[in-house]
This record gives C-alpha cells, structure tokens and sequence, in this order.
C-alpha cells in the first residue's frame, strides 16, 4: 500500500496543474500537494497513531444528516472570488460558512462585511497566512489563531477550521480555550486538484476518488461524493475560479437531485462539529 501512494507522489509532483494566478499572495503549487501530503498520510498511516497525534481534524467520520448540505468556503476573501460565490448561494438561497484567512481580511475588510450583509452566512477562523500546523512551534500556532480571532471578533458560536485540515494536540487545547467549535468536512470537492480547464492529473484522480466517467467533470465528481455519504459539510475554495465558474451547475444539479442547502450550525450537523 505504501509503495503504490509513493508512486502517487512521484505522479503528482510531475504533473501538477496548480497554476491559477488569480491572487498574487496565494502558492496554489504549495496548497495543492500539501492536500496531496494529507490524503496519502491519512491513508498509508493506521488510523490509531494518527489519532494518538492529533494530526488531523478534516474527514468527520459522523453520518451526516440525510440529504442536507452544507456549504463551506476556505481561503476568502478574494476579489472577484467572493463576489461571485455570494451571487451564486444568493441565486440558490443558500447559506454557507466561509472559513476567513485573516491575511486575506485585513487586506479586504468590505468583502469580509459583503458577507456578513447576509444573515444566512457564517464566518470562521481559518487561521492567518494559512501555514501547515505539522510545521509549526505551538507559539507559532497560537499566533495564527489568535491574530485571526482579534480581527474577526466574531460573536455567537466560534469555528475554527485548520489549513488542509492539518492539526495537532497542542493547538486542539488551544483551540478548545478560545471556544472554538473545529470543523472538517463528510465530503472534499478536490476543487484544489482540478486545473483552470477542470482537468486533473492521474495522481490526483486515484487520491480523490474520481471515476473513469467523471474524469472531465468536476460537477459530476463531486455530486458522486456527495452521494456516497449523502449528504454533509462540504469543502470548497474561494481560490479556484474554474470551481467558482462552476458553482451555479453544481447547486443546481444538487438541487435536482433532491438535496437541501443548511447551515452548519443546524442542530443535525451538532454531532459533526468538535
């Protein structure tokens, strides 16, 4: 098993598509194969020590409510990007939690009150630059919640979310202080692995699941996910715009499919949030 996602590796990193340059300050290279990193750990490492290291807080295992979804942003604000997401959920009426770099909000303070402008939407702490948590000091990583905390000064219920979903014990604790709620996903769109044209790379197609017949179809991808645990949180990324120009058909195609937009902090996703 281990032999097959080193091989992955090697696939990957001589294949990447990550070469959006729509946001000067973001290294889509680096994004793309740390969600690379985090898949090929998760699934060659038991699951055991992973948990005994607190290494990550991204796939919830919980069943998720029947035939609801929750729609959840990371990486925003970005202009242009976040305009476009909020046009689309306003078109669907549906509401959804953008998880906020704090970068990215003190950079854009209106993009972050566009969002808030609609009481159906949710902010959360999505760290400052959005580092991987495995790198750094635990001083470092209460930098990085905290700096976003005071910017945010967010009232009512309080969600953390990591970058890649990376985690450790310490900054659990430290999460857990600020009454935090730490939220993963039941479903990864892989929106990160899909290229300006929607194209993806062999390594990646095998990482995130992806047939023979949705191999070109990134709405296709991700309604099939959808179904397998039908229904749940799902991961999205203000940094994609081939995702974005796609968001419209994929709600769209959701809602034909019988599924219903919900908050995160519904009382049927509770047993999802830590």
């Amino acid at each position: 098993m281990k032999l097959v996602f080193a091989i992955l590796i090697g696939i990957f990193s001589s294949n990447s598509f990550a070469t959006e340059a729509s946001h000067a300050n973001t290294d889509y290279s680096k994004i793309q194969k740390q969600h690379t990193a985090r898949i090929l750990q998760q699934k060659s490492t038991n699951e055991e020590i992973l948990k005994a290291n607190c290494k990550y807080e991204s796939d919830i295992s919980e069943k998720p409510p029947a035939k609801k979804i929750a729609l959840t942003f990371d990486d925003g604000p970005i202009p242009g990007h976040t305009e476009d997401i909020l046009a689309v959920l306003k078109k669907h009426q549906a509401p959804a939690t953008f998880f906020i770099v704090g970068e990215h909000a003190k950079a854009h303070p209106r993009l972050l009150e566009l969002i808030l402008s609609d009481q159906h939407h949710l902010i959360g702490n999505h760290s400052w630059d959005h580092p991987n948590f495995h790198e750094l000091t635990v001083t470092d990583q209460l930098s990085e919640i905290t700096k976003t905390e005071s910017l945010l000064q967010e009232t009512g219920e309080k969600l953390f979310r990591y970058p890649f979903g990376n985690s450790s014990c310490e900054a659990n604790q430290i999460v857990k202080s600020h009454n935090y709620k730490i939220v993963g996903w039941h479903v990864d769109s892989c929106d990160w692995a899909f290229s300006q044209n929607g194209e993806m790379n062999i390594a990646d197609r095998a990482l995130c699941g992806v047939t023979p017949e949705n191999i070109d179809d990134y709405v296709g991808h991700v309604v099939s996910q959808i179904k397998k645990r039908n229904g749940g949180i799902v991961l999205l990324h203000e940094t994609h715009r081939y995702s974005i120009m796609k968001l419209d058909e994929l709600l769209t195609k959701l809602e034909q499919e019988g599924y219903q937009f919900s908050s995160i902090l519904d009382k049927e996703f509770s047993t999802s949030l830590k």
